[in-house]
């Protein structure tokens, strides 16, 4: 959805004869999949780092008590 705006400006602009390099073009069909890919790694990636981060939640609070 965030791309959808980007993607509205540039068929704005060639409404008004100005032409965007095909590389635009090909960033927009790419970028939402890259932007897919990214998310999913990132909750992949906090999945995996919780229990590290409960285990050290546990080691502080016992040097706090």
């Amino acid at each position: 959805s965030m791309f959808e705006p980007l993607k509205e400006i540039v068929a704005l602009l060639s409404t008004y004869g100005e032409q965007m390099p095909e590389e635009i073009h090909l960033q927009l069909q790419e970028l939402p999949e890259c932007w897919n890919s990214t998310k999913k790694l990132c909750l992949r990636v906090k999945k995996s780092v919780a229990p590290l981060q409960a285990n050290e939640a546990k080691i502080i609070r016992g040097k706090c008590q």
